[in-house]
């Protein structure tokens, strides 16, 4: 049966099989790649905005932080205007990863679009910011009760 769900489950399964194939001897799972994307990306970027980024509970980005540091990728310094938050940055080890990963990223948008037309890929990224925009109305119905 088709379906938005089915295919977009299945391009993230098969976008975090590339991922961990080519990237296999970094030892950064498949959950934490976009969550490393993104702090690279955007050093000094603290825990909730990383979240927010990636349209993640607050949980789920603090575990996947907590794996890129334990691995030596990431660390977290005391933002210095907000002590209440930690600003996140690349280790030496991450900034030397993050040309293979962000290799890979680059080679994955490359596989999306190919055979493609401009018109077809500008088309579907107007529908699924409408599928997020949706998502997000539904989740804010159950968190505020």
């Amino acid at each position: 049966m088709d379906s938005i769900g089915r295919y977009s489950a299945a391009i993230y399964r098969l976008t975090q099989s590339i991922f961990n194939n080519r990237l296999k001897e970094l030892e950064i799972g498949s959950g934490q790649y976009d969550f490393f994307l993104v702090i690279a990306r955007n050093e000094g970027i603290n825990q909730k905005d990383l979240g927010d980024s990636l349209y993640v509970e607050k949980s789920t980005a603090a575990k996947a932080v907590k794996v890129l540091v334990d691995k030596g990728y990431v660390e977290k310094k005391r933002n210095q205007k907000d002590k209440r938050y930690y600003s996140l940055y690349l280790t030496d080890k991450g900034r030397k990863a993050s040309a293979d990963v962000d290799a890979v990223f680059s080679e994955i948008l490359g596989i999306f679009s190919k055979n493609i037309s401009d018109s077809a890929i500008d088309e579907t990224i107007s529908v699924l910011k409408k599928v997020i925009i949706n998502l997000q109305e539904e989740k804010s119905i159950f968190t505020r009760d």
